[in-house]
């Protein structure tokens, strides 16, 4: 039955996937190259996997459930893949669909947010156990915020439009390169800014980075405690990069939508960074 529902979208993501790791990665050489602690290509795409086949569950999970379910648990499964992408989809569709559908939407956008914490946990936890355990304290409100949130929306009357459900599936090669090259970027920059302006330099880099990607500011504050450097900085840069982000976000949901999407949307983000906020100055 699960086969059944695959799609020749998914088994061609699979295919995909499947060279990337089983052809592509033992070809890399490991490296290190270059100064700033230097290119390490399989290192990096091992990185690049990771959350690519974090993603691709995302991707099936929707497939499978996401269509039966509405639109708060397809925004939670789709938070797996990028919380940011559900947010743009779900606010220009408020643009189009009945103002009915408008709250359903904005509570899955909410869901979306909310599954990035326990995402950016687990990943974290994988790659650096030590970052994961300082940085979760610092996750703890804002977490709780959009699970209040949630709970509100599941009080709701479940709408059932699948039309909307459907986001970009992440394993495109292209995609992959970019999400490699910009990986390798936010390494470099962060040595360099923690060479020269140590750990205020580290703070001020995740808020600006934190606005294009999580992931590649989580990955770069990883690689920067396992090779020796100290906990706190890195653990306060991603805090603050998911600030940006979440306020990114709140800026998208508002901009790009109507009511009563941009109401409901904006208390819910905003209720988000102002529990990261306060979690960031406690």
């Amino acid at each position: 039955a699960l086969v059944a529902r695959l799609d020749d979208t998914s088994v061609r993501a699979g295919i995909r996937f499947a060279v990337l790791a089983v052809v592509l990665m033992p070809l890399l050489p490991t490296g290190p190259y270059g100064p700033l602690g230097g290119i390490r290509p399989r290192q990096l795409w091992m990185f690049v996997l990771f959350f690519s086949g974090i993603s691709f569950a995302g991707y099936l999970a929707r497939l499978f459930v996401g269509a039966r379910h509405g639109y708060l648990v397809a925004g939670l499964l789709g938070g797996i893949a990028s919380s940011t992408s559900v947010t743009l989809s779900f606010a220009r569709a408020s643009r189009h669909e009945d103002e009915s559908v408008g709250r359903p939407l904005a509570y899955g956008v909410i869901a979306a947010c909310t599954a990035l914490f326990v995402r950016v946990i687990a990943a974290t936890a994988v790659l650096s156990l030590p970052l994961a355990v300082r940085l979760g304290p610092l996750l703890v409100a804002p977490f709780l915020a959009g699970v209040a949130a949630v709970l509100v929306g599941l009080r709701r009357p479940r709408q059932d439009r699948p039309e909307v459900q459907s986001l970009r599936n992440p394993l495109q090669v292209g995609a992959a390169l970019q999400m490699a090259l910009l990986f390798q970027f936010v390494l470099v920059t962060v040595e360099a800014v923690r060479a020269a302006w140590g750990d205020v330099g580290l703070i001020v880099t995740g808020a600006i980075l934190g606005l294009a990607d999580v992931d590649a500011l989580m990955i770069s504050m990883a690689h920067t405690v396992a090779t020796g450097g100290a906990v706190a900085a890195p653990a306060t840069a991603v805090a603050v990069g998911i600030l940006s982000n979440t306020v990114f976000k709140l800026a998208l949901a508002v901009s790009l939508s109507r009511q009563p999407f941009r109401r409901t949307a904006a208390w819910g983000l905003a209720a988000m960074a102002a529990a990261s906020l306060a979690s960031l100055i406690a």
